[in-house]
C-alpha cells in the first residue's frame, strides 16, 4: 500500500470484536482499498494455506539439527513481547478475575502459553463461524455515491448466503463479595516491583445513554485531572510511583472501573492501597463532590462532545467506534453519537440538585 493516498490502513482487535477500517480523500484510492479489504477480510488465503497460520500463528523451527525445536510466529512473538510488560499482565489478570464466565476473561491477541494448542481446523473453523457477513456491520462515512457503495458491497456478499449467527456476549453476573487475585511479573529490580488494582464490574444489565454520560462526567471527577479526588488521594499517599488504571472503561458491553497504585515497597502496601480507595470513595459519596469541580467537569465533558477532536485519526473512523459502542449489542448505533438530549438532562438534574 505504499503507493496509496490514504489517511488510515489499519485493523483493531477488541474482546469481542475485529475493526478493519480504511480511509482516503481520493474516491478512486478510497475504492481499491476497499475492495482490497473485502477480498482479503472475506476471503483470506489463511484458511486455505495452513503455512499462513503457521507462519503468522506459530510453528516450530529448528536453526541446527542438534539445537531444540523452537516456536516461532508473528502473533506468538508479539504476545510474548506483550506478556513481558507488567502493565499488561496486571490488565490480563484484572480482566479474568472480573469476567470469569464469559469471552472478556479470555486475551482476544492469545495467552503465548496456550497459542501452540491452537490447531489449524480450529483456527479455520472458528474464522468460518464468526467472519461471516451475516455477523458484520458495514460502515460508510463520506459524501460518495451511495449506489456505488452498494454495488462494491453486493460484488462481494452476493458470494454468500445469509445464516444466523448468534454471537452475543453473555452478561457477567456481579459478584455477591470481594475477590482477592495474586499474580507475578517478570522484573529486574528488587524495590518497587509490586502493583494493586481494585477493580469491579459497574452493572449486569445494558446502562441508559444518560447513564453511560453520566459516568463520564464521573470518570473525570475522580480520575480526570491531577486535582480530581481519587487520583489526587492515590498521588499524595505516597504508597507507590505511579497511579494505575484510568477509573472507568466503557469500551466493552459492561463498564469496568478500574484503579490502583504500581511501584509499592512492599506486598503489604496493597492492602493500604484498597483501603485508601474504599475510604476516599466512601467519603465522597457521603458528602459529594465540590459544586465548582462538578461544574468544572460538566463543561469539560460539553466541551469535549462538542469540539470532537478526533487528533490525527479521520473524524468518520471515530464516529464508527462511537456508533459501535451500541451497533454491536443490538441497540441503535445514532445513540453511540448523540449527546445533546442527554447531556441537556444531565445538567437540568446537576441544577436541580437532584441525584445523578
Amino acid at each position: 500500500m505504499k503507493s496509496s493516498l490514504n489517511t488510515f490502513l489499519n485493523a483493531f482487535t477488541y474482546p469481542d470484536r475485529t475493526c478493519y477500517p480504511v480511509a482516503s480523500q481520493n474516491l478512486k484510492d478510497f475504492y481499491n482499498l476497499v475492495n482490497v479489504y473485502l477480498d482479503a477480510v472475506l476471503f483470506p488465503r489463511a484458511v486455505k494455506d495452513p503455512q499462513v497460520m503457521a507462519q503468522e500463528g506459530w510453528h516450530y523451527e529448528l536453526d541446527k539439527e542438534d539445537d531444540p525445536l523452537s516456536r516461532k510466529g508473528v502473533v506468538y512473538n508479539e504476545m510474548k513481547g506483550v506478556y513481558s510488560q507488567p502493565d499488561n499482565i496486571m490488565g490480563k489478570i484484572e480482566l479474568e478475575s472480573l469476567f470469569p464466565d464469559n469471552t472478556y476473561g479470555v486475551d482476544s491477541g492469545g495467552d503465548p502459553k496456550v497459542i501452540p494448542s491452537l490447531t489449524y481446523e480450529q483456527f479455520k473453523a472458528f474464522h468460518e463461524e464468526n467472519y461471516h457477513p451475516s455477523n458484520a456491520r458495514v460502515y460508510f462515512y463520506g459524501d460518495d455515491p451511495v449506489v456505488e457503495r452498494l454495488n462494491l458491497l453486493d460484488s462481494y456478499l452476493s458470494e454468500f448466503e445469509e445464516r444466523k449467527v448468534d454471537t452475543k456476549v453473555g452478561w457477567q453476573p456481579l459478584f455477591s463479595e470481594p475477590k482477592k487475585i495474586q499474580g507475578s511479573f517478570p522484573s529486574t529490580s528488587e524495590a518497587g516491583k509490586y502493583m494493586a488494582s481494585v477493580n469491579w464490574v459497574v452493572h449486569d444489565k445494558p446502562l441508559s445513554s444518560e447513564d453511560k454520560l453520566a459516568t463520564s462526567m464521573l470518570s473525570h471527577l475522580l480520575m480526570g485531572t491531577s486535582a480530581s479526588a481519587l487520583r489526587k488521594a492515590l498521588t499524595d499517599s505516597g504508597l507507590g510511583e505511579q497511579v494505575l488504571g484510568g477509573g472507568f472503561d466503557d469500551t466493552l458491553q459492561q463498564t469496568v472501573f478500574s484503579v490502583g497504585l504500581k511501584g509499592l515497597k512492599s506486598e503489604a502496601d496493597s492492602e493500604k492501597v484498597e483501603k485508601l480507595v474504599f475510604d476516599t470513595l466512601s467519603k465522597l459519596a457521603e458528602e459529594g463532590f465540590p459544586e465548582k469541580a462538578v461544574a468544572a467537569s460538566i463543561n469539560t465533558i460539553e466541551f469535549r462532545l462538542r469540539e470532537f477532536n478526533t487528533g490525527g485519526y479521520p473524524k468518520g473512523l471515530m464516529l464508527m467506534l462511537g456508533a459501535l459502542s451500541e451497533w454491536i449489542y443490538g441497540g441503535d448505533p445514532v445513540n453511540g453519537i448523540r449527546f445533546e438530549q442527554d447531556l441537556a438532562a444531565l445538567k437540568e438534574r446537576l441544577s436541580k440538585k437532584k441525584p445523578v
